[in-house]
């Protein structure tokens, strides 16, 4: 430890003390949080692994809201609050710094601060999801995308756990934004073919929505109820479903050219490339794609 700062850095002189300071204090070793993270089985044995050791052990945080009941939720800790019951299984306590909180709102900022901004070993997903309860405007907005698209963020097994469309297969956070990016009635259009050609699957690849959200941008007639887009429609819930959806994704950047920072262009490409050869049943004719979907417009995004 620095007996002196270092550095050229302008620091402040004058800063603003926000809340009121914290309390040690024993809690109930049983206490829950709002939406906590899913609890790995393998982190608390690779911790536990040398035995507990107090030197490493930094205080739970525990917010308590100013209602009736004083009532605690656990903000910080689970992981070690579940490493403490198995070093210490007698004990009905556990030590705890406990701040003053006054809203959900403001307690789902909190976790924000705590874990996205200070840790590395948190998702993004489970970020998001405590950014929705804090009803972070950014967040609100593309939980909104989420519902119109039908598609859902998985942050915690818990209650309240995963937001968007509840109901509807989960998608990450940053693929979901890149898909949105290409436009939301894109990214629509997209989640839709998804989860028409692979109705019993949880999770959408990413990768694989984009690149059609890709597709629709470029292509008004892959998306415009014509001929060639009930086509495309068909092509993947009747000849692309059989595989998964990685695969796909991987085996059509492969022909796509795989192009460094481009997947879901080079995934684009070489979807657009073989569905051109294709001839369906009562489909619109090779000709008349090839006339339409014309291969200068995706080249003209990679190369």
């Amino acid at each position: 430890m620095s007996k002196q700062i270092t550095g050229n850095a302008s620091l402040p002189t004058v800063i603003k003390a926000l809340g009121a300071q914290g309390v040690h204090q024993d809690v109930d070793v049983n206490i829950t949080g709002h939406v906590n993270r899913d609890t790995q089985s393998k982190r608390i044995r690779k911790y536990l692994k040398p035995g507990w050791i107090w030197a490493l052990y930094s205080p739970i945080i525990v917010a308590k809201f100013p209602n009736e009941n004083k009532e605690m939720l656990l903000l910080d800790g689970d992981h070690r609050r579940h490493m403490f019951k198995l070093a210490f299984p007698e004990e009905k306590v556990i030590p705890a710094y406990v701040v003053q909180v006054d809203s959900m709102k403001k307690y789902h900022e909190l976790f924000v601060e705590l874990n996205f901004k200070n840790r590395a070993n948190i998702s993004r997903e489970e970020v998001f999801v405590h950014q929705v309860k804090a009803m972070d405007s950014d967040a609100v907005k593309i939980n909104n995308e989420l519902i119109n698209c039908g598609v859902s963020v998985y942050g915690s097994s818990e209650p309240g756990g995963t937001v968007g469309d509840v109901n509807g297969p989960r998608v990450k956070v940053g693929a979901f934004n890149r898909t949105l990016d290409r436009g939301p009635a894109h990214a629509k259009r997209a989640t839709k073919i998804l989860t028409a050609s692979w109705p019993d699957d949880e999770k959408l690849c990413g990768e694989l929505m984009e690149a059609i959200a890709v597709l629709c941008m470029v292509y008004p007639y892959l998306r415009n109820g014509s001929k060639i887009a009930l086509d495309f429609e068909n092509w993947f819930s009747i000849h692309l479903s059989p595989f998964k959806q990685n695969l796909i994704a991987k085996m059509y950047k492969d022909r796509g050219g795989a192009v460094v920072n481009k997947h879901a262009e080079s995934i684009a490409r070489g979807l657009i490339t073989e569905f051109r050869q294709m001839k369906l049943v009562d489909g619109a004719t090779q000709a008349y794609k090839k006339r339409k979907l014309d291969m200068k417009k995706i080249h003209a995004l990679i190369d």
